[in-house]
């Protein structure tokens, strides 16, 4: 098996790459160099059309049986949700991609994120058919990427995966979402605080996010497909958990009781057309993930 890796230096990336089989040879465009043995890294600044052009001509007699797409640019708080920045890192990138690299391939697999759904619109599991509203500069920008992908997959009649994971945890997690936040928060003694306590969500670990996408690889384009538990837990049980694990004194400040919608996410097609099924369910891995907090009391 023959894929090449985009994102591979990111949070999904790393661990995708440390699961894949040892019998598949991959290489890994990107801006920074990925030091694992047997994988081949070709600098490429997918933003950059001239690094994009560079990049394809070292790769020119290289032919792939896939694609798997991970780089994007996914901002590390809200106030970091920037126009110019998530549309180089997630459309600009998603062009340049499939312009140079895309018809190199017999199958596309991408990385996007269930936030590009209207959750105001959902009243039970998120299913794929769902409606599509984009909240945010990368939210929509992912929902663009999505579409590009589609369109060229369509016209040059290739197979397409498209992976919306939920909400991810894991290994040192770069993103501020709520358990990163939670755990630093826990091992430093503050409190946490919280709003919508009751407020579910569902949690994918980062091995099932990444076992997923060697799933995807190893079955027959499936479309759009939803990667999480199928599984809620509340704003407040994952606090207390947190705490729990930590073995924290912190105590839980609860500001309001509305707290936005609920995602828990349908994964019956991925269990059918991926053999997908999740072996991490939080607060499992939780310990792992604090020790990784070096900044952290």
């Amino acid at each position: 098996m023959k894929i090449l890796v985009t994102g591979a230096s990111g949070f999904v990336g790393r661990r995708f790459l440390e699961m894949a089989p040892a019998s598949w040879e991959i290489i890994c465009l990107g801006r920074s160099n990925i030091d694992y043995d047997d994988v081949k890294w070709v600098e490429c600044d997918l933003s950059s059309k001239e690094s994009s052009k560079i990049a394809a001509d070292v790769l020119a007699d290289k032919e792939f049986d896939v694609i798997v797409h991970l780089a994007a640019f996914v901002p590390k708080k809200t106030i970091e949700d920037s126009l110019e920045k998530c549309k180089e890192g997630n459309i600009d990138g998603t062009i340049n991609l499939l312009t140079y690299f895309g018809k190199k391939a017999k199958k596309i697999i991408i990385g996007s994120t269930v936030e590009v759904y209207d959750k105001t619109k959902i009243s039970g599991p998120i299913t794929e058919d769902n409606v599509v509203s984009g909240s945010s500069y990368y939210s929509s920008t992912k929902i663009a990427s999505e579409v590009i992908v589609q369109s060229f997959a369509q016209k040059n009649n290739k197979e397409l995966t498209i992976l919306r994971f939920s909400i991810m945890y894991g290994g040192y997690d770069p993103i501020a979402r709520a358990i990163p936040n939670f755990i630093r928060a826990a091992k430093s003694g503050d409190n946490l605080t919280i709003n919508g306590p009751l407020v579910l969500r569902d949690y994918v670990h980062i091995d099932d996010v990444a076992s997923s996408i060697i799933c995807a690889v190893n079955s027959a384009g499936a479309g759009v497909i939803n990667i999480g538990t199928g599984r809620g837990v509340s704003i407040k049980e994952t606090a207390e958990s947190i705490i729990k694990s930590m073995r924290s004194s912190s105590c839980i400040n609860i500001i309001s009781d509305s707290g936005g919608c609920n995602i828990v996410i349908d994964i019956s097609k991925a269990e059918s057309l991926l053999d997908y099924h999740p072996k991490v369910f939080f607060p499992d891995k939780i310990n792992e993930m604090g020790d990784l907090y070096e900044n952290c009391k």
